[in-house]
């Protein structure tokens, strides 16, 4: 497994240590890329073996069984360049491995607006447009300009018109995502890091920050709110092991201490049943589980 020289490839690697809920079993092959150019011969050399790819982990939840296959984690490749700008706007690029944290600081630093609902999304470029992650009333695939991903063995370049959003989907879930181009308006920076620190506390006050866990674990459909469904069936608070309901926000599932992927998994069918049983709604996760 040790093809390349500058990148440490390891076997049997704890991915509690790199996905958000700190808990699950382990990788049979493990790997950080630290240039694109690696990423690439990974995914060529790697086309018909079993991999997965990771961004932050915060959406993401290991069995404790494992993962028998190849994790590519991409957070090292997080270049962030103007590619053109004007009075008007900009066009930046960003490698996939790149946070929304890093995104929203760059942008501020150059005065370019419109990006603060995604500040605090706990998500890499990449994750973040597979999922078209988004808060209050935006999405990042309204950003988009051009995407060049890798698929069935070749690299390409899709334009805005090419691509699917929609909520928490599009159709780059079949893809891997390699560079995004945005497009961001000229704005003014104090504003911008004024609406970056609301929009952050604003997240510390509704969400159990404070404990490891993976965001919503459902999805939202035809205006049914998960969480108020969950917590108007009085379960805020139901604990299997380690994993607890929360009780600042019933659409989490925390790790409030030794919890294990079973855990949680076993606390997310109760909700499903439960649901189901009292309310006649099949709910739909956001959690990936790797598989």
């Amino acid at each position: 497994m040790h093809i390349f020289k500058n990148m440490n490839i390891l076997s049997s690697y704890p991915l509690g240590n790199v996905t958000s809920f700190k808990c699950g079993g382990r990788a049979d092959f493990y790997v950080e890329p630290n240039e694109m150019c690696e990423l690439i011969n990974l995914l060529n050399l790697h086309k018909n073996k079993k991999l997965f790819i990771l961004g932050n982990g915060t959406n993401t939840l290991c069995p404790d069984e494992g993962y028998h296959g190849l994790v590519i984690k991409t957070t090292r490749l997080n270049k962030i360049e103007i590619l053109e700008e004007n009075d008007v706007f900009s066009l930046v690029k960003c490698e996939c491995g790149t946070s929304l944290f890093d995104l929203n600081d760059f942008l501020a630093n150059n005065s370019l607006s419109g990006f603060e609902f995604s500040y605090g999304i706990p998500a890499t470029v990449g994750g973040a447009l597979i999922m078209n992650s988004g808060a209050f009333g935006d999405c990042v695939g309204n950003f988009v300009e051009s995407v060049e991903i890798f698929k069935n063995s070749e690299i390409t370049t899709v334009y805005k018109n090419q691509i699917f959003f929609d909520y928490r989907k599009s159709s780059l879930k079949d893809c891997v995502v390699l560079n995004a181009t945005f497009k961001f308006n000229k704005g003014n920076k104090v504003d911008i890091l004024k609406k970056q620190k609301f929009i952050l506390e604003k997240r510390n006050k509704l969400q159990p920050l404070n404990y490891p866990s993976a965001g919503s674990i459902f999805l939202k459909e035809n205006g049914i709110s998960p969480s108020k469904i969950i917590d108007n069936l009085g379960l805020k608070g139901t604990k299997i092991g380690g994993a607890e309901i929360s009780c600042k926000h019933a659409g989490f599932i925390i790790n409030s201490g030794g919890a294990t992927a079973t855990d949680i998994l076993n606390l997310i069918s109760l909700i499903e049943s439960e649901v189901l049983n009292k309310k006649g709604l099949k709910l739909k996760k956001e959690l990936i589980v790797m598989q």
